[in-house]
């Protein structure tokens, strides 16, 4: 079971998305379920390995909810990857979904977290009103959200 994300909440995320790209000064940001699975994303820096990204994402950041439980923590809400080209913040939405941007060593990494926090908010207030709705039947047992039909999701 998960939930259907209607054409409203899609273009609402991709307009965030959007901001917090020209904000943050981010390459790309994208959205997953915590099984790895892209919701929405913005930016072109992974565009060709994005499903990959977010599974390993996923996986990276469920390993950090293990370390947080063993130190005591409920969960450690953001993790941060620092890399000489590229860096990565990923973050907790909500129970079900995570944030994530991938920025260059040119951008001011306490930028990216400042509008990915308040970015971060944003959608919790907005996942939280979807997953109050009914739950539909989602095949993948891994996915959570379903995007629903309508002219900007195809056939």
């Amino acid at each position: 079971m998960g939930y259907a994300l209607t054409q409203e909440d899609y273009e609402q995320l991709s307009e965030d998305l959007e901001d917090f790209i020209s904000q943050s000064e981010a390459r790309t940001v994208l959205l997953c379920d915590r099984g790895g699975n892209v919701i929405a994303s913005n930016g072109d820096s992974v565009m060709d390995n994005i499903d990959m990204v977010s599974a390993l994402v996923a996986g990276a950041f469920a390993a950090t909810k293990q370390l947080a439980l063993v130190l005591g923590e409920n969960e450690f809400s953001a993790v941060f990857h620092q890399g000489s080209k590229i860096s990565i913040f990923i973050s907790g939405v909500d129970e079900e979904v995570l944030f994530l941007a991938l920025f260059s060593d040119e951008t001011n990494a306490g930028l990216v977290k400042m509008y990915a926090m308040k970015t971060c908010r944003k959608f919790g207030g907005l996942f939280k009103e979807i997953m109050s709705r009914e739950q539909i039947k989602i095949e993948d047992p891994t996915q959570s959200f379903k995007l629903a039909k309508g002219p900007i999701f195809g056939p």
